[in-house]
């Protein structure tokens, strides 16, 4: 019997989208693509900002702009797009003995759930506690101190995850997928704390001159194991994604840049469902055209196509070895 997913959008907290393929007698596969810092936009930040204390550091819009997870949505949404109904290209990454049994799946429905609340006021990928363990940020940044502040940002967080745990709750423990897609900066640049400065500090890092002496990151890192190298991601989907990639060009790797933390609302939900999610990163220029980290950035449909067709190929290949 198809299970109840009617999940609603909620004003400045979430966006819920729904992808399904053709009528079909068999119960679809569910799939959940969960965007946490999704809120990439000036109108996202504006909407939570014009509800804080006034007299925050006035250079936040920068931080806002540098540290948004810029592209995830949109590769989110190519994603669930071609996972529910894969293009030529798709299924041409997919194995030649392994095409069959693909076009024999059940159908596919994709449900794309993007926060609207900046990670610049309250983190909805780190769960709500004042200490930061471990040097991770805290869900709630440095400079929001007003009790006025806590609680709008506090409330927001509570609503957004009313939500998406029972999404998470209704399609992981029904069988279904859920993806929990990040972007992050094409280099790893080194800040050490974040607070009514922020904004200064980082344009001083993106100094050409200094820019240059940060190390690359991957273009795309999956994160698949816990702090302990417990592999909470489907082990399947995890080697197959490296290798349809590499396929197209793409340098992958496995926990490069972090592991998941308890501290996070990815290592909560991964390990709620062990083997049901996958969390990922892709570097932002592999996204954005062009990349300008101090601005809102445009979003290449071509460069977001070739970055979601193989991860789109390797789910559906997965979906037929488990």
């Amino acid at each position: 019997m198809m299970q109840d997913l009617s999940f609603s959008s909620v004003p400045d907290v979430a966006n819920v989208e729904a992808y399904s393929g053709p009528a079909s007698d068999r119960d679809p596969i569910e799939v959940l693509f969960e965007v946490p810092h999704g809120a990439t936009a000036a109108r996202c930040y504006h909407a939570v900002r014009d509800r804080l204390d006034p007299e925050l550091p006035a250079d936040l819009q920068d931080f806002f702009f540098v540290n948004t997870d810029v592209g995830s949505t949109e590769y989110a949404r190519a994603v669930a797009r071609l996972v529910v109904d894969p293009d030529a290209t798709v299924r041409e990454l997919i194995a030649e003995e392994a095409r069959a049994r693909v076009a024999d799946l059940p159908p596919r429905r994709a449900h794309v759930i993007q926060c609207l609340i900046p990670r610049t006021f309250i983190d909805t990928n780190r769960i709500v506690d004042p200490a930061a363990p471990d040097g991770m940020t805290a869900a709630l940044a440095d400079y929001i101190r007003r009790p006025e502040d806590v609680a709008v940002l506090t409330r927001l967080h509570q609503q957004y995850h009313g939500l998406v745990e029972r999404a998470y709750r209704t399609i992981c423990s029904g069988g279904g997928w859920a993806v929990m897609p990040h972007t992050y900066a094409p280099k790893s640049v080194d800040i050490q704390t974040i607070d009514e400065g922020i904004g200064r500090a980082l344009r001083q890092a993106y100094e050409p001159e200094v820019y240059e002496t940060w190390a690359w990151r991957p273009q795309v890192d999956i994160i698949s194991e816990s702090r302990e190298q417990e592999m909470l991601a489907p082990a399947s989907l995890v080697h197959l994604l490296e290798a349809k990639l590499a396929a197209v060009g793409i340098e992958s790797a496995q926990n490069s840049t972090y592991r998941l933390h308890p501290a996070t609302m990815g290592h909560r939900y991964s390990a709620l469902y062990p083997g049901r999610v996958l969390c990922m990163e892709v570097r932002r220029d592999l996204l954005a055209d062009p990349f300008d980290p101090f601005v809102e950035m445009k979003i290449g449909s071509e460069k977001v196509t070739r970055v979601a067709r193989p991860i789109a190929a390797a789910f559906l290949e997965s979906l037929t070895k488990s």
